[in-house]
């Protein structure tokens, strides 16, 4: 062989060589991983393994984190606590690996929220203001899961005269005795769902929202309900809450007593909404509907049911959500 030849052999080799070395310490992507692009989180932006059916088809779990905004109600009642271990053992029998990630507070913030595009549901109270953000796109469908009630709780000697009347009317008496320096009213000041129903009940009663700037009697909280009840609790006030969270409460509530009982327009209606669907999300309502019932029926204190599931609802407290047209969907699971 002519020496330009070997030597054009040995250089095609050199090249041939370096080029195998090139390929082999490049770095490899790693299997069944995915990469942020930005934005805001959501169920399925964050898969360790993806697919685009409902059911997976393999048997290697799928990996979800679902971020979800909730009531400080929901949270403080201790649900979360038994609701979402047990949605996700039940989602990963059907072969999604998921971790619930929440959020807990105000129904108007957590709302505001779902907007940004923050999370991917949210469990509320608030039906009028939920409508809205099902109008306007944010919130693609609703169901109702739970109820319970609002009750106004005081102090038990009751200086505003309160006791007995309806939530309206014990507004009036309380606003009566504030201003003669008689009584305290503590808000959440919130924008939750149950500082909304306060606002409307202060606006039937007086026709006005209280101010704590002028009432000096008005104290707003900026809280959850756990917190404002013990605030109520330190001022000797009343407040409006959910039986939920005062049934959780109560024991460490020694200076308030319930005013005002539970009552037909006063009954408190909790809803699962989808903010962006994907498959676990509408797994999520479908649990909710279903298992969810059951766990959200067990929930109680010293014998007494924090909330009332839907499925178990009597034919009576479903009118009354039927009457303030709060049975409003379209179905998260149709």
């Amino acid at each position: 062989m002519k020496p330009s030849a070997v030597l054009g052999l040995a250089a095609t080799l050199v090249v041939v060589a370096a080029l195998i070395w090139l390929i082999a310490s490049s770095p490899k992507a790693e299997p069944g991983t995915t990469q942020q692009t930005g934005g805001a989180p959501s169920a399925n932006t964050q898969p360790m393994q993806q697919t685009t059916s409902s059911s997976p088809q393999t048997s290697t779990p799928v990996r979800y984190i679902v971020y979800m905004a909730t009531t400080t109600s929901v949270k403080d009642t201790g649900l979360l606590d038994v609701l979402i271990p047990d949605f996700e053992k039940w989602a990963r029998a059907r072969g999604y690996d998921v971790e619930v990630r929440y959020t807990a507070v105000g129904t108007g913030q957590a709302l505001q929220m779902a907007q940004r595009g923050d999370v991917d549901v949210v469990i509320v109270h608030a039906p009028s203001l939920e409508a809205q953000y099902l109008k306007n796109g944010t919130l693609k469908c609703r169901d109702v899961i739970a109820y319970n009630f609002f009750i106004v709780v005081g102090p038990r000697d009751d200086p505003a005269g309160a006791r007995g009347n309806s939530a309206v009317d014990a507004f009036k008496k309380i606003a009566e005795a504030g201003a003669k320096g008689k009584a305290k009213f503590v808000s959440r000041g919130d924008k939750s769902g149950t500082n909304l129903k306060e606002i409307d009940l202060w606006k039937q009663a007086i026709g006005r929202v209280p101010d704590p700037q002028s009432d000096k009697w008005y104290i707003s909280a900026g809280a959850g309900m756990g917190q404002t009840l013990q605030l109520a609790n330190q001022e000797a006030a009343y407040t409006l809450s959910d039986t939920g969270t005062w049934y959780r409460f109560q024991d460490k509530l020694p200076a308030l007593d319930v005013i005002v009982a539970a009552a037909p327009d006063l009954i408190n209606i909790y809803s699962f909404e989808i903010v962006k669907p994907s498959p676990v999300t509408k797994l999520m309502a479908e649990y909710m509907l279903t298992r969810g019932q059951e766990i959200i029926g067990n929930l109680t204190v010293a014998e007494k049911q924090l909330f009332i599931p839907i499925t178990r609802a009597d034919p009576q407290p479903l009118q009354w959500m039927k009457d303030l047209n709060a049975l409003f969907g379209p179905s998260c699971v149709k």
